[in-house]
């Protein structure tokens, strides 16, 4: 069974690196290293995933939405570390014996059952009163794209949960060492996302500049639509970050170690996250006091060693009132918190109203149902415009775009594609399409990063319903500063075109959309929607309320129900035990892991991460490690 699985999951994640849009032999060279890697030192998986998964997702480059590489990442992994289950097994039988631990083995009964219970109910909600067979044959010609309020959503938010399960029996055949692996792999994880993080400043807002009103998101695109994707793993990943500084020798290894702390509270503090300020402050205050409580003591307790962790917070408390003092975003944030959490609790009290009946209490309204049933049923919580992609009749792929749902609903949601910007002067767009009734159209290229635009050429044309105009283009001049100009920094930004409707309830039909450089030069990929929706993407822009509940607990209660929140709450009160016995033990690790867990439950109070799945699998696999540290 373990060989059968192994070649399942090595064949899929070849087979989804051959179709990737940007560079499948690239994609198929590293999955094979992946599969051997997996294979020759299974237990390697427990440092691999933390530290890959963080930028694990090429999104906008590649359009996919179901699926991305983290999945492929996690299948070849899967697939090696299964088939080397079973050379073991045909070996030595003795290693076929499963080794999940006694407090885990509850999780393989329960959790598949609520999972597949939502999963169907998600599903079945999502049909209607169509027939199964037609939401199957939906779902198959949906392929890895699809949106939030469609019925792949279910799928694809349940997709983190049965990575999770499948992952168990193999990574705890490889416990031992398996806390200071994943130790070691979310610190290089952190340094990644890092990296990224002062990518993004240095590149667009600007390293020291705290006065410029956009917020970091760093490799997580799945923020394309709001959500605290890199907020939540921030909180969850910077007690590891400590734990390297306080357990590495002294010399270029602390120091390194300390840059990485330093670094870790500068991607905090731009955030401008107060849920994180508080989490982060709570976690590390947390860390000192148990520390000494249960004497755990630094490996290195040297005088040099105990002056450079005092220099150290001395270092953290100047980055901190640096980015206080230093502008002023931070400050209206503060000034504006009465009016937020208002706003917050308005719309956790519309999300749980969604509940109606004593079934819906007992097992919500279906994995992935939220963004649905929030878009529809409460006049608030409106889209701000939809991308949908057709086949036509004649086999035509097309985009229909319209904006928002109704008057009054702020916001956008664009069309985009990411491009390289050239300088020397403006951009034309040429648009193919047809509307049914004037619409006003807002077509713009921005240096930019993810949600924050920067200079930007735009125009916004007036589109006049005719029927002779299907056939033909409409060229537009943008009009606005040149790009990638300005400087080194601009020179090395990226391009992002967008196209939305501005008018609520207009839709407009797009066959085919160019753009042309200063030098003359057609720069779009898949320009004429010949591919679907390979290389686009959507992002939504001053309004994320439809596809989050920014509260972890409610979004669990709404979707899976009382049942599935209670079996959740279970496995991390286990996981929390579990830790603090290990603490008791005098394990460092446990102590770190026990602190990281807790982060992640205390910031679920105002960010839900259920929906991203490549943050809640690292979620799931906290947890999974947690009954390995009382004896590591």
């Amino acid at each position: 069974m373990p060989g059968l699985c192994g070649l399942l999951f090595t064949a899929a994640a070849l087979a989804g690196a051959l179709q990737h849009p940007v560079a499948p032999a690239l994609a198929v060279l590293v999955l094979v290293s992946v599969v051997a890697w997996a294979a020759r030192r299974p237990a390697d998986l427990w440092f691999m995933l933390p530290a890959l998964l963080p930028v694990a997702s090429f999104t906008p480059w590649t359009g996919w939405w179901l699926v991305d590489e983290s999945d492929l990442l996690i299948l070849a992994a899967m697939g090696g570390a299964y088939l080397r289950w079973s050379l073991d097994a045909w070996g030595k039988p003795a290693a076929a014996f499963n080794r999940t631990p006694r407090s885990m083995l509850w999780v393989y009964v329960v959790m598949p059952v609520l999972l597949l219970m939502g999963v169907w109910r998600g599903l079945d909600d999502a049909r209607g009163a169509a027939p199964w067979a037609a939401l199957l044959a939906d779902l198959w010609a949906q392929g890895v794209y699809g949106d939030y309020d469609l019925p792949g959503n279910t799928l694809r938010v349940a997709k983190s949960m049965v990575w999770g399960l499948l992952l168990m029996p193999v990574l705890y055949r490889s416990g031992q060492g398996a806390p200071l692996r994943w130790a070691r792999g979310m610190v290089v994880g952190l340094s990644l996302v890092c990296a990224a993080v002062l990518w993004e400043r240095g590149m667009y807002a600007g390293g020291l500049d705290f006065s410029d009103h956009s917020r970091i998101t760093a490799w997580f695109w799945e923020m394309h639509v709001g959500g605290g994707a890199i907020d939540f793993y921030l909180a969850l990943a910077l007690p590891f970050a400590w734990w390297a500084a306080w357990t590495a020798p002294h010399g270029w290894r602390w120091c390194a170690a300390g840059a990485l702390v330093l670094l870790s509270i500068y991607a905090v503090l731009v955030t401008y996250s107060r849920g994180v300020y508080l989490t982060v402050a709570l976690a590390l205050v947390a860390l000192a006091t148990l520390a000494h409580k249960y004497r755990l003591v630094a490996p290195d307790g040297s005088v040099w060693h105990r002056r450079a962790m005092a220099c150290l917070v001395l270092a953290l408390v100047a980055e901190t009132l640096g980015v206080f003092m230093g502008g002023s975003f931070m400050p209206d944030r503060l000034g504006r918190s009465n009016a937020d959490l208002y706003h917050r609790f308005a719309h956790w009290q519309r999300g749980v109203d969604l509940l109606k009946t004593p079934s819906q209490w007992a097992l919500g309204l279906g994995v992935g149902s939220l963004p649905a049933h929030y878009s529809t049923q409460t006049p608030e919580g409106g889209l701000p415009g939809r991308v949908r992609w057709v086949r036509s009749a004649d086999g035509r792929t097309q985009v229909w775009l319209s904006g928002p749902a109704h008057p009054g609903v702020k916001g956008e949601l664009v069309l985009t594609q990411r491009v390289a910007l050239a300088p020397g002067g403006a951009y034309r767009v040429r648009l193919r399409g047809q509307v049914q009734s004037p619409a006003l159209l807002l077509v713009q290229l921005c240096e930019q990063h993810l949600l924050y635009a920067f200079e930007c050429q735009a125009q916004t044309p007036h589109v006049l319903a005719s029927s002779a105009a299907a056939g033909g283009w409409m060229e537009l001049r943008l009009h606005g500063p040149a790009l990638a100009s300005t400087g080194t920094r601009s020179a090395w930004r990226e391009g992002v075109l967008s196209i939305t409707v501005l008018q609520a309830k207009t839709p407009v039909r797009l066959d085919a959309v160019e753009l042309i450089d200063p030098q003359g030069r057609q720069v779009l990929k898949n320009p004429a929607f010949v591919q679907g929706p390979r290389y686009w993407s959507s992002i939504a822009h001053a309004n994320f309320l439809p596809w989050h509940m920014d509260n972890l607990y409610l979004e669990l209660l709404i979707e899976r129900g009382l049942l599935g929140l209670a079996a959740l709450a279970a496995l991390a009160v286990c996981a929390l035990v579990m830790a603090a016995q290990g603490v008791a033990r005098q394990k460092p690790l446990a102590l770190v892991v026990g602190i990281a867990i807790s982060s992640a439950l205390l910031i679920g109070v105002v960010i839900s991460v259920i929906e991203i799945p490549r943050v809640s699998i690292m979620l799931w696999l906290l947890l999974a490690v947690s009954p390995l540290v009382r004896e590591d």
